[in-house]
């Protein structure tokens, strides 16, 4: 597989230029609001790593939740957004693209399941345990700060009130190795 199956959500779209489009609304009312930086590093075997940064806001909505993933400029380049009716994809100058799940969704864009999801618990410290989830370690106030959800490494650093302050989540797909790193902010609301 190449490296679109991580730079495409994370990086093409920040490494596309500069152009910035108005995305409308979500038919709900933002209850949450967390933001900060992303990192992504893919590599394949015998190649050099293809790395890209930029900016999120993540809002958590009466009816799901936003993903706007921006470029270092700020400029808002793609929306991701999940609710109960399902997950869709805006970008400048494309299609929206819709499935019944965001990780159906990046499946089907991508070729390989990426468990987005579960952002909104990453978001806030928090995992499902359910049977994709194991492995689950606590640190001595019980918060987590690590387990293994379908095949993807996560650990949680950096507590402040509002959730973890770092998220690190590692994986391979195909012949890449993956690592996203978020560094969330605190909360803007």
């Amino acid at each position: 597989m190449t490296k679109r199956l991580v730079l495409w959500l994370f990086a093409t779209t920040l490494v596309s230029g500069c152009a910035s489009t108005q995305f409308q609304s979500a038919d709900s009312v933002v209850v949450k609001e967390r933001q900060g930086r992303f990192s992504v590093q893919s590599q394949a075997v015998n190649q050099p790593v293809d790395a890209v940064q930029g900016g999120f806001v993540w809002r958590q909505l009466s009816i799901g939740w936003q993903l706007d993933l921006k470029s270092p400029l700020g400029a808002t380049l793609a929306r991701l957004t999940l609710s109960p009716l399902g997950a869709s994809l805006e970008q400048p100058d494309s299609p929206t693209r819709r499935a019944s799940s965001g990780e159906a969704l990046l499946a089907e864009v991508l070729g390989a399941p990426v468990p987005m999801d579960a952002l909104e618990d990453w978001i806030d410290g928090r995992v499902r345990e359910d049977g994709r989830v194991t492995d689950i370690k606590r640190d001595d106030q019980g918060r987590v700060v690590s387990f293994e959800q379908a095949g993807w490494q996560v650990t949680f650093d950096r507590y402040t009130e509002a959730g973890p302050g770092l998220v690190n989540v590692r994986g391979q797909q195909s012949d890449r190795n993956i690592n996203l790193r978020l560094v969330v902010d605190q909360p803007t609301s």
